[in-house]
């Protein structure tokens, strides 16, 4: 007849010592985020180089035809050197964490994102349309952080801060200052973004 083998069960004690193991990777995944701070600081440099040649623009010449079409190029390489930016740096930092920029979150992130930023562009055509200027600049404050604020769902908490500190100064904008909106371009596009990317890359490094 055979013998049947009793097992051990394992104890509290090397229970807990798995869970606290399972926390503790749990914790590393989202303590070392993919974004680089460098991306930060590239990002808002582009901002503001960008309100410099709008500023430049908007003296020279009234908000025409040829205007507009300057307008959109201006604003367009600004984002497309941005998006470049981005890609590239924060790769390379998903690579010193061990982590892949095409995943399943980021994909979310993405799709978060897209409802605020598509919302910016609609609203920027209208405008264009119609010569309306300085109306556009708190627009994009106020979509851009809405589309932050869904991206922080997904991400660290200093994320939340940067959306609402970007709703925070467009409603200001739009209802307080709004022949300020160029200025306070700068100083969110250009300036929030440099003072976040030097803040992370003290935490999570270039």
């Amino acid at each position: 007849m055979p013998v049947l083998r009793s097992f051990p069960e394992p104890d509290a004690r090397e229970a807990e010592e798995n869970l606290r193991s399972i926390r503790e990777l749990m914790e590393r995944s989202t303590r070392h985020s993919t974004f680089s701070g460098l991306s930060g600081v590239m990002d808002g440099a582009a901002s503001i180089a960008g309100c410099v040649l709008t500023q430049s623009l908007t003296q020279k010449s009234a908000p025409t035809t040829e205007f507009r079409v300057d307008f959109i190029a201006i604003w367009s390489l600004v984002i497309v050197a941005a998006i470049g930016m981005d890609y590239l740096l924060t790769k390379r930092k998903a690579a010193m964490v061990g982590k892949r920029i095409i995943s399943r979150l980021g994909k979310q992130m993405v799709i978060g994102a897209g409802p605020g930023l598509g919302t910016g562009a609609l609203l920027t055509l209208f405008f264009m349309q119609r010569s309306i200027i300085t109306e556009i600049y708190p627009m994009w404050m106020l979509c851009y952080g809405c589309a932050v604020c869904a991206v922080g769902l997904f991400s660290q908490r200093e994320v939340l801060y940067l959306g609402a500190a970007f709703l925070a100064a467009g409603a200001v904008t739009l209802v307080l200052i709004p022949s300020w909106g160029l200025p306070m371009m700068a100083v969110t596009f250009g300036g929030f973004h440099i003072g976040y990317g030097l803040a992370m890359s003290r935490k999570d490094g270039w």
